[in-house]
């Protein structure tokens, strides 16, 4: 075929030498993956070691130092001086007092209502119905999701408790501003799908407990789906957590869980299995079994870095689906969770039993993870079977 010339004389490609951009973009990715298991870090080692690194974290009494002083700063001047005080005064004292995740969440919404109010002339303190109302107007403006304006609400009235001063929620122009963005915003969000115990029957086949990569991949996912962490609780456990027991099973110390705050701990069981996998990836990146982070990130050149990071978690999890031709996205750090706690359902196990181990406070989360399950279980479904529409497909009389 011959290219016709362009406007400015120079010849174009013809339509059969254009590649289309989704057929480059699939080349693109299969060369990324090529150049990925050619790193180190997917090749057999025996032992991994670690590296040196200089780490640039911030502690968490340093972030809340910094958020403190911004909050300070921008109240100075705003409110009346005795609150102002008070409020100095019991922020120093609830320190400490809630996990890390609900303080730093406290500050950050409360410096966004105060930037708010400062940014509209208004007195964010004591706090006023119109102002709490035109603050919520803005969150609905900048397209919040109901959850995140339900935890900014809690949050002001958290700092409402600390100064003795009305709960916003109580007035009756923020309760009905609630409940009407309650009725134009779903709280629906997306499930991430569970990896359940076919995933990991297919991943403990493909994965090679030589490459570090994939024993601690493998390690990670078997715990995981076994004491139905969550994905910050998976990544606090040390080696010294850990205890063989005679039988050839484990038991790990969870020290302390969202749901236990005052740090009581809880034992949880490993199977002999899981203990099996544990036990290797120890023998690669701890030897002697005795201190330190059990989950390590772990760099392209084969060295183990700090612990492991929630978001790590996350990615393990997505690189395990891949592996299982799955679909990444839809995967999360909190996926084997989901996924055992739906095998437990969906083998009947009592309610009571999996709360206990899944360490729910209610049945909503339970309740939320097995939508799927009592679809197959409604009187439909029986009927269907009933009717034997399941075991074949029906068609219309001609076709084919």
């Amino acid at each position: 075929m011959i290219n016709e010339p362009m406007k400015d004389g120079s010849k174009g490609q013809s339509m059969q030498e254009i590649e289309p951009t989704s057929a480059v973009d699939l080349k693109r990715k299969q060369r990324g993956q090529l150049n990925v298991i050619k790193r180190d870090d997917y090749k057999p080692t025996a032992q991994i070691q670690q590296k040196t690194i200089t780490t640039g974290k911030v502690s968490h009494d340093m972030k809340l130092a910094k958020y403190r002083d911004r909050l300070l700063g921008a109240l100075d001047g705003r409110i009346e001086f005795e609150l102002f005080q008070l409020l100095d005064k019991r922020s120093m004292e609830i320190q400490g007092a809630k996990s890390e995740n609900t303080e730093i969440s406290y500050y950050s919404d409360m410096i966004a209502y105060v930037e708010f109010c400062n940014r509209e002339e208004l007195v964010p303190l004591p706090y006023l119905d119109g102002t709490v109302e035109a603050y919520l107007i803005q969150l609905e403006a900048l397209g919040r999701k109901r959850g995140t304006i339900d935890r900014h609400v809690a949050s002001l009235a958290s700092w409402a408790e600390m100064l003795e001063l009305d709960d916003p929620r109580q007035s009756f122009r923020v309760k009905t501003r609630l409940q009407k963005l309650r009725r134009r915003l779903s709280k629906r969000t997306r499930q991430a799908e569970g990896l359940r115990v076919e995933h990991l029957e297919l991943a403990l086949d493909l994965f090679n407990p030589e490459v570090a990569r994939d024993c601690q991949d493998i390690t990670l996912l078997f715990i995981g789906f076994e004491t139905l962490c969550r994905q910050s609780e998976l990544v606090g456990f040390d080696w010294s957590h850990f205890e063989l027991q005679a039988d050839g099973s484990g038991l790990i110390d969870l020290e302390q869980s969202k749901t236990d705050q005052e740090g009581e701990g809880e034992w949880l069981h490993l199977s002999v299995t899981t203990t099996n996998l544990l036990l290797g990836w120890g023998a690669v990146s701890n030897p002697n079994y005795n201190e330190g982070a059990i989950f390590r990130g772990i760099y392209s050149d084969n060295q183990m870095g700090d612990r492991l990071s929630t978001r790590g978690v996350q990615r393990c999890f997505k690189r395990i689906a891949r592996r299982l031709d799955l679909e990444p996205s839809i995967f999360s750090g909190h996926s084997t969770r989901v996924g055992a706690a739906q095998e437990m359902i969906e083998r009947n196990i009592d309610s009571a039993r999996i709360m206990l181990s899944g360490r729910w406070k209610t049945m909503a989360m339970l309740t939320r993870y097995s939508k799927k399950i009592r679809a197959k279980r409604s009187g439909m479904a029986d009927l269907t079977k009933q009717l034997h529409w399941d075991d074949e497909p029906m068609l219309p009389s001609g076709a084919e």
